[in-house]
C-alpha cells in the first residue's frame, strides 16, 4: 500500500493458534524497518478483538517500510511492506480525484489502490520523458573542458555552481557585461563555461516542467485508466468484476503503455507518417 507523507498508516495483524483459531498471545510487539536502514519501535499495538491487533504509525521518512510483528505464546512473526510518497515531488503529478473524474468513478472504495496506480503511471512517464514535477537537485559532476551534462532534465534554472573541493562559488556569465562564468545552454541540461578547466563541481539546480503541459496531464490520466482497467479483468478470478458505474474497455492490450499514451507524449514519432486524408 502507498500513503501520503504526513498521514498515519494503519498496520494490522492477527494471531492464531496451531488450530487456526484467533488467540491472545503472551506478548506482541511491532518494529518497523525504515528506508534509511534504521528501525523504529518496538511499539505496543492496540488489541481490537481476540487475536486482532493494529497500530497507527506516523511516518517520518519517504520510501519503502517493512513492518514486522513478533509474538510469544504462541511464537510467531509476520511482515508487511508499505510505501510513503515523498512530501512534494513523489506523489504523482495528477491526483486520485483527477483519475476518478477521468474514469467516471464515483465511489471511494478503491481510492487507496488508485493512488498506487497514479504514482506508477506518473513514474512511467517521468522515466521516459524526464522530470515532470519541478524539484531541486544537487549533483556532483566531473567537468571536462567547458561542458557539463546535468542528469535531471529539462532544467528550469541553475542556482549555484561550486568548485570541489573547497566550495568556491563560480559566478554565472554576464553576456552584456562580458563577464566570464557559467551559462545554461537550453533546457536539456547542457551547462557551459566561457573558459575551460577540468575537475569536479557541485551544481544545484531546478528541473521539471511548469506549468504542467496539458498533453502530459492527459497522458497520465489515460495511463492510469489503462493500468487500472487491465487490473480489473477477472482473469483466473483474481479480482471481482467492476460495478455498473465503472467504464471498462472491451479489450485491454497486454502492454503497460498503450500507443495512445505514447502519441500524447510525442514518443515513437519515427514510426509515424502524416498523410493527407482522401475521400
Amino acid at each position: 500500500m502507498t500513503t501520503a507523507f504526513g498521514a498515519d498508516v494503519r498496520l494490522s495483524t492477527s494471531v492464531r493458534d496451531d488450530d487456526g483459531n484467533l488467540t491472545a498471545p503472551a506478548s506482541i510487539a511491532l518494529t518497523i524497518l525504515l528506508p534509511d536502514g534504521t528501525t523504529a519501535g518496538p511499539f505496543a499495538p492496540t488489541n481490537s478483538a481476540l487475536g486482532l491487533y493494529y497500530y497507527d504509525y506516523a511516518p517520518t521518512q519517504a520510501g519503502q517500510h517493512i513492518a514486522r510483528w513478533v509474538t510469544t505464546g504462541p511464537a510467531g512473526s509476520d511482515e508487511e511492506t508499505f510505501d510513503v510518497a515523498g512530501l512534494w515531488s513523489e506523489a504523482g503529478f495528477v491526483s486520485v480525484a483527477d483519475a476518478k473524474a477521468h474514469m467516471r468513478k464515483t465511489t471511494t472504495e478503491d481510492d487507496d489502490q488508485l493512488q498506487a496506480f497514479v504514482v506508477t503511471a506518473c513514474q512511467m512517464i517521468t522515466d521516459r520523458m524526464g522530470q515532470v514535477t519541478p524539484a531541486s537537485f544537487t549533483h556532483d559532476v566531473t567537468r571536462y573542458s567547458n561542458t557539463i551534462i546535468l542528469p535531471k532534465r529539462p532544467v528550469i534554472a541553475v542556482t549555484t555552481v561550486e568548485r570541489l573541493p573547497g566550495g568556491e562559488v563560480l559566478p554565472a556569465a554576464d553576456g552584456v557585461a562580458g563577464a566570464a562564468g557559467w551559462y545554461l545552454d537550453g533546457s536539456e541540461g547542457v551547462l557551459r563555461h566561457t573558459s575551460s578547466f577540468g575537475g569536479r563541481v557541485r551544481v544545484t539546480y531546478r528541473a521539471g516542467r511548469t506549468p504542467l503541459p496539458p498533453n502530459f496531464r492527459l497522458a497520465a490520466l489515460e495511463l492510469v485508466a489503462h493500468l487500472w482497467r487491465g487490473s480489473q479483468h477477472n482473469q483466473a478470478g483474481s479480482r471481482p468484476a467492476l460495478g455498473e458505474t465503472d467504464a471498462i474497455a472491451a479489450s485491454v492490450r497486454p502492454f503497460a503503455m498503450p500507443y495512445r499514451v505514447m502519441e500524447l507524449l510525442g514518443l515513437k514519432k519515427d514510426r509515424e507518417r502524416d498523410e493527407p486524408l482522401v475521400g
